[in-house]
């Protein structure tokens, strides 16, 4: 049987150990405390998690889709990947509250797998999306018009001989959503797309978080975004505030990456600090009341109904780079 590599911490040490192919999980840090389940993990991740359990019985996991689940190209889905997490952190943890997360396109995939432990009854204290957008705001926002009035500011920015240069990195952006195997074929590379390649999920799955819509959720919400950002992605919750019925916390990074959002120092120590704190308060509630395998709304700052498209969303706090929050 085949066998993969995997760099891991234990006793606060970076180690590299070897997992069987059809492994569905791995902790990235040990403990007896309550896991914080990651879908996949991301480049530099492990010294965020090496900064959790630093002080912490902070136990991180893993959780690792089995290769056939996204070699057959047209027959993945996120539902079902998400359905073999499920059986994963079930089979782990049989109560919760549950707190996952996931980056880029794990991130809808944790979201989904959070909908379907919810829809089993079970409770999910914590759900982080690390850079990423609610894919369904990013699809309807993107038509023709209303991506020409979000990228204005761009524009305004710029001098007209610089016109031309967005103009093409628009182009090469159309060309990896639609065709991606013309950037292979014309050499077209921005850095990020390699990077993916080498490190993140496959393309079948970037592509089917694209088409994701993703239903209501009640719980505690973190979102970890970049603070740069331009067009369709200046929106303060990523588009997230339309099915999030709770308070939404938005801890910024000063990454430029999309791909780099653990590599700086600053960013891991205030994601890590971001993380903590949430963790915390999950275990803290959990604590003065008998585990339950059902779920409840967020407590705090819930507001009824969800946000529309449209409105100014005052249920969104947001971080400064030490993640403070400050509600805007």
């Amino acid at each position: 049987m085949r066998r993969k590599f995997y760099t891991v911490l234990r006793n606060h040490e970076k180690t590299v150990t070897v997992v069987p192919d059809n492994t569905r999980m791995i902790a990235l840090q040990t403990g007896d405390g309550r896991p914080f389940f990651m879908v996949d993990s991301y480049p530099f991740f492990l010294e965020v998690v090496k900064l959790m359990g630093r002080d912490r019985d902070r136990p991180v996991l893993s959780l690792i889709a089995q290769e056939d689940t996204q070699s057959i190209e047209m027959n993945y889905s996120i539902p079902d990947e998400a359905a073999i997490h499920v059986q994963s952190i079930l089979a782990h943890q049989p109560r919760g509250p549950y707190m996952l997360g996931g980056c880029s396109a794990s991130g809808i995939v944790a979201y989904e797998t959070a909908q379907q432990l919810r829809a089993l009854g079970h409770e999910v204290g914590l759900l982080v999306m690390f850079d990423t957008p609610n894919p369904y705001y990013m699809r309807e926002y993107s038509h023709f018009w209303m991506s020409l009035a979000s990228y204005q500011d761009d524009l305004n920015r710029l001098h007209w001989t610089q016109y031309p240069g967005w103009a093409m990195g628009k182009v090469i952006g159309l060309i990896d959503r639609k065709l991606p195997g013309l950037r292979v074929k014309f050499g077209l590379s921005n850095g990020v797309s390699q990077k993916v390649a080498q490190l993140g999920p496959l393309s079948t799955r970037m592509e089917a978080a694209r088409y994701y819509r993703p239903g209501p959720f009640g719980g505690r919400f973190l979102l970890v975004k970049r603070t740069r950002r331009t067009g369709r992605y200046l929106h303060p919750s990523f588009g997230w505030s339309l099915v999030v019925d709770g308070k939404i916390n938005v801890c910024k990074v000063s990454s430029l990456d999309h791909n780099e959002i653990f590599k700086a120092e600053s960013d891991r120590a205030a994601v890590a600090a971001a993380l903590n704190r949430a963790i915390d308060e999950v275990i803290e509630e959990s604590s003065g009341r008998p585990n339950s395998a059902s779920h409840r709304k967020e407590e705090v700052g819930v507001v009824t109904g969800r946000d529309t498209a449209t409105r100014t969303d005052s249920r969104v706090a947001v971080g400064t780079p030490k993640c403070h929050p400050q509600v805007v």
